[in-house]
């Protein structure tokens, strides 16, 4: 008959390889938390504009950018347009609500001196950097600039 092995050995030089690695990856990762070692950071420039806005769906099915102090619209994105303004909000709107935040508060728009455009919640303190999502997605933002200065509409 053959013989039941009951026990499984694992190599001694084996479990102390594998505890060996867990605390390397332990100590890289406190390491890199309390210093920042190894953080990335992206300078986006100085900030040269900002806009302070609230954004509402529109009962068409557009969405209007509003002057928080005003109340008035500054912009309104047709029904059917502006889809990367409509993304980028729904993130920052999901933040708001996983931190019990209404959708009162103003966001900010930035334009920084590198022409970099920002959005950013001061009530969650999360922040999106358009131009990484290309040009014409950044221009979607960008025209609210255009459009609070001048009076445009879309």
């Amino acid at each position: 008959m053959d013989e039941h092995h009951d026990q499984i050995k694992t190599p001694l030089p084996l479990l102390v390889a594998a505890a060996l690695l867990i605390a390397s990856v332990l100590a890289v990762t406190t390491i890199s938390k309390l210093t920042g070692f190894g953080n990335l950071t992206v300078s986006t420039g100085t900030q040269t504009e900002r806009l302070a806005l609230n954004f509402r769906d529109e009962p068409d099915g557009g969405v209007g950018a509003y002057d928080p102090v005003s109340g008035e619209q500054v912009f309104e994105y047709a029904p059917g347009a502006g889809g990367f303004v409509r993304t980028a909000l729904r993130a920052l709107a999901l933040d708001r609500r996983k931190a019990g935040v209404g959708p009162e508060p103003a966001y900010e728009l930035t334009r920084t001196s590198k022409g970099q455009f920002v959005l950013h919640d001061p009530s969650t303190n999360k922040s999106i950097t358009l131009n990484a999502f290309g040009s014409t997605n950044a221009g979607d933002f960008a025209q609210l600039f255009d459009a609070h200065n001048g009076g445009a509409d879309g």
